[in-house]
C-alpha cells in the first residue's frame, strides 16, 4: 500500500478530468450493525474498510445541542463556530479544510457550487436518526467526496408501531426548544413526522477589547449584541410497501432561519441572515430481482435554498450590502449491487444540475446566474476472501462537471463576457479490511481526490471578492492504516473493550488559498501545496452495565509548503495539533449521569502563524431522569468558563445550563 501510495501521491490524473442490554451513549460506534432501517443504497458498515463511526439518536436526543454540539466529540474531528448555540459552524476532518469535506443529507449533497462550506447549525437534530462519519476514503456511495472525507446526516425513518413524542427545554440567554414527532404504520401505508423550533438571544457576557489588545484600560464586559436567531423546521415522510421488495418513499424537508450577525466590535447593529430551505425526495426500492438477485434504489430530489443577507449600513461587511441569492437543484441517483458468494459488484450513478441566481438590492448588480451541472459514475468491488475475514475493495470514480456564467466580475471588479469552465477527473481509491484475530481487525486505504472551485472562487461576489477563472483543481492523495481491537468480556467485570488507533497523510496540490489586496479586495489563488500527517485514537471500556469510560486522541501536523517564503513551513491556519476528548457515563434504572471534556491546542488564525488560539478547554456534565414515559435532562455546559474563539473576535459563550423536558407515548 505504501508503494502505491507514493505513485498516486506523484502523478497526474489520467484526465483532468436494540432486549436486556443497556444501552450508553457511545462516543464511537464502529464496525456494528445497530438499527435495523437500513435501506438499499445505505452503507453497510460490516463491508467498508474506511475508518468510521457512527453517533446515534439516543446519544443526543433530549439535549440542548445542535449538531456541530454532537459531532465535535468525535476523535479527528474539529468544529469550528463563530459564537454560540445556532451560529454559523464548520467541521474539519484529519486537517482539512470545511470546503474538503462533503456534508450530505439522505445521500444529497448540501456543499453547494455557489460556495463549499457546509453551515452545520442549519440543520435540525430533531429530524436526525444518525450521523456517519468517514474519514478519508470514502465510500462509493456517495457520488461526490473529497479530501477530508464525508458526513452523511439520515433523517429519521417510519418504523412498525405508532410512536410518538413531545418535548420543550429551556436554558441560558432566553434559549427555548419545542419538539414533537409521531410515527405510525397501517398496513402498507407508514407515515412519519418530525416538528421542531429552537431559539436563543445569545447574549452571553463577553469581554471587548474595543480593538486594542494590548491596552486593557478600555476593556469592559457586556453582553453579546445582535445575536438572536430563531428557526423552524418540520420534516414529513409517507412509505408504501407494495411487496417485501418493492417500496416508495415520499420526503420533504422545510426548514427557515432568521439570524442577527453580530460584528467584531460588538457595536449596535442591525445585520441579519434569513435562510429558507427545502429538500423534497422520491425514492423507490427495489430488492432481489431476477435469478441473480439484484439490489437497486432510485432517487430524484429537488433542493431549493434562499438566503437573504441585509448589511445596509456596512457594519460587518466591506461596503454596504442586501443581497438574496437562491440555489435551486434538481439531481437524480441510482445505486445497483449485484451480490455473490464472492463478492458484491456496485455501481452509482449521480446526476445534478444546479443554478445560482443572485440579485443586489438597491444596488448595482456585479453578480448574474451561473449554472453548474454535474456527473459522477461510481464502480466498486467488494471482494470477499478466506471466509469474509479479508475484504478487498478496489473503487472508481468518474466526475464531470460544467460551470456557466453570464457575467462575473474581473480584477478590478468589472464585469466580464460569459464563459464556461469544464473539469473532468478520474479518481481510484482502495481499502483493505482484515480480521487478523476474532478480536483484531487491520485497516488500510489509499484514494485519491479531486475538489472543483466554487462558484464563488471562479467568477467572485458581491463586490468585494474578485473572480479567478484559471484557478486549478485541488487534487490531494489520503492514505491511512491502522487496527481496530474488540474484546468481550462475559460475565466480567468489564463487559468490553473497543479500542482503534489509525495513522493517516494526506499530500494536497494546488491548494485554494484566498488573498486580499491593500483595498481588502479578496482572490482565490492556487497558492501551495500541503502534507497533513496525524495519528487519530480511541478507547472506550464497558464496566458491567452501568458504566462507560471513553477518551480519544488526535495528533496533526498541517505544514503549508507555499511558493510563499513567509508562508512555506507555517502550519495551516485554522487547525488544532492536539486534541483529547473524554467521557464518562453511569447508568442505573432511573438515571443516568455524565461528564464530558474537550481540549485543543496549536491552532493559528493567520496563514503568517503571528495570531495563534488560546487552548480550548471545555468542561460538560448533565444528569437524566428517567421515569417513562417522561424523562427529565439537566446540563451544565462549559463548566469551566472559557471563553474560547474559534474565529479570531467571535467568542463562544461561558457558562450555561439548560433543563428538558420529553413525553413519550
Amino acid at each position: 500500500m505504501f508503494l502505491i501510495y507514493n505513485i498516486l501521491s506523484n502523478f497526474d490524473l489520467l484526465a483532468d478530468v436494540e432486549d436486556k442490554t443497556i444501552t450508553l451513549d457511545k462516543i464511537v460506534v464502529t464496525a456494528r450493525e445497530s438499527d435495523n432501517k437500513k435501506e438499499t443504497g445505505d452503507v453497510k458498515f460490516e463491508e467498508i474498510s474506511s475508518f468510521f463511526s457512527v453517533i446515534e439518536r439516543d446519544s443526543f436526543e433530549g439535549k440542548m445541542e445542535d449538531l456541530s454540539d454532537v459531532v465535535e466529540k468525535e476523535a479527528g474531528i474539529q468544529v469550528r463556530q463563530s459564537g454560540g448555540l445556532g451560529s454559523y459552524s464548520t467541521v474539519s476532518l484529519r486537517g482539512s479544510s470545511g470546503n474538503q469535506v462533503m456534508v450530505y443529507i439522505d445521500g444529497i449533497l448540501l456543499n453547494e457550487a455557489s460556495g463549499g462550506n457546509v453551515n452545520l447549525s442549519n440543520i435540525s437534530l430533531s429530524d436526525v436518526e444518525s450521523i456517519e462519519i468517514y474519514r478519508g476514503l470514502s465510500p462509493i456511495n456517495f457520488g461526490s467526496a473529497s479530501i477530508g472525507g464525508v458526513v452523511n446526516i439520515r433523517t429519521r425513518r417510519t418504523g412498525n408501531d405508532l410512536k410518538g413524542s413531545i418535548s420543550s427545554g429551556y436554558g441560558s440567554f432566553n434559549t427555548w426548544k419545542l419538539s414533537a414527532f409521531v410515527n405510525h404504520k397501517l398496513g402498507m401505508l407508514d407515515y412519519l413526522i418530525s416538528a421542531d423550533y429552537l431559539s436563543s438571544d445569545n447574549d452571553f457576557k463577553m469581554l471587548n477589547d474595543n480593538g486594542t489588545q494590548y491596552n486593557p484600560d478600555d476593556d469592559i464586559w457586556e453582553k453579546r449584541k445582535n445575536n438572536r436567531f430563531d428557526q423552524q423546521n418540520i420534516l414529513a415522510t409517507i412509505g408504501f410497501d407494495f411487496t417485501e421488495d418493492l417500496r416508495l418513499v415520499l420526503s420533504d424537508q422545510y426548514f427557515a432561519k432568521y439570524q442577527e450577525i453580530p460584528n467584531w466590535n460588538n457595536a449596535d447593529i442591525d445585520t441579519s441572515l434569513d435562510t429558507t430551505r427545502n429538500i423534497s425526495i422520491i425514492k423507490i426500492i427495489v430488492n432481489d430481482i431476477g435469478k441473480y438477485h439484484f439490489n437497486m434504489s432510485g432517487r430524484i430530489d429537488y433542493s431549493y435554498n434562499l438566503e437573504e443577507y441585509d448589511d445596509s449600513h456596512g457594519s460587518v461587511g466591506l461596503g454596504n450590502q442586501h443581497t438574496r441569492d437562491v440555489t435551486s437543484s434538481i439531481g437524480s441517483n441510482i445505486f445497483f449491487e449485484w451480490p455473490s458468494k464472492f463478492n458484491i459488484l456496485t455501481f452509482v450513478t449521480d446526476i445534478r444540475y444546479e443554478e445560482y441566481r443572485p440579485d443586489d438590492i438597491g444596488t448595482v448588480s456585479l453578480r448574474n446566474e451561473s449554472s453548474r451541472r454535474f456527473y459522477s459514475f461510481g464502480l466498486e468491488d467488494t471482494i470477499l476472501v478466506l471466509q469474509k475475514r479479508l475484504i478487498i475493495r478496489p473503487g472508481l470514480r468518474y466526475r464531470y462537471i460544467r460551470d456557466d456564467l453570464k457575467s462575473g466580475t474581473d480584477n478590478y471588479g468589472e464585469p466580464t463576457e460569459e464563459r464556461t469552465e469544464e473539469i473532468d477527473s478520474i479518481n481510484p481509491q482502495i481499502g483493505i479490511k482484515y480480521q487478523l484475530l476474532k478480536w483484531l481487525t487491520i485497516r488500510s486505504n489509499l484514494a485519491r481526490y479531486v475538489r472543483e472551485p466554487s462558484l464563488f472562487e471562479l467568477f467572485g461576489d458581491r463586490g468585494f471578492f474578485n473572480g479567478n477563472d484559471e484557478l486549478k483543481a485541488e487534487k490531494g492523495t489520503n492514505f491511512d492504516t491502522g487496527f481496530e481491537l474488540n474484546i468481550l468480556f462475559p460475565k466480567k467485570t468489564i463487559d468490553r473493550i473497543f479500542c482503534s488507533a489509525a495513522y493517516f497523510v494526506s499530500d494536497i496540490k494546488d491548494i485554494i488559498s484566498y488573498v486580499y489586496d491593500a483595498r481588502g479586495i479578496g482572490r482565490a489563488e492556487n497558492i501551495s501545496k500541503a502534507r497533513i500527517d496525524g495519528i487519530e485514537s480511541n478507547i472506550t471500556v464497558d464496566l458491567l452495565e452501568y458504566l462507560q469510560i471513553a477518551g480519544g486522541y488526535t495528533w496533526q501536523k498541517a505544514i503549508n509548503h507555499s511558493e510563499i517564503p513567509s508562508f512555506n513551513g507555517k502550519r495551516l491556519p485554522g487547525r488544532f495539533e492536539h486534541s483529547f476528548i473524554g467521557r464518562i457515563e453511569g447508568r442505573c434504572k432511573w438515571f443516568k449521569i455524565y461528564y464530558n471534556y474537550i481540549y485543543e491546542t496549536g491552532m493559528y488564525y493567520d496563514t503568517s502563524n503571528l495570531l495563534e488560539a488560546e487552548d480550548k478547554k471545555e468542561h460538560n456534565a448533565g444528569i437524566t431522569l428517567m421515569y417513562q414515559p417522561l424523562i427529565v435532562t439537566l446540563e451544565a455546559k462549559n463548566v469551566g468558563n472559557n471563553r474560547y474563539e474559534d474565529f479570531n473576535g467571535f467568542p463562544q459563550p461561558g457558562r450555561s445550563y439548560f433543563v428538558t423536558l420529553k413525553y413519550s407515548f
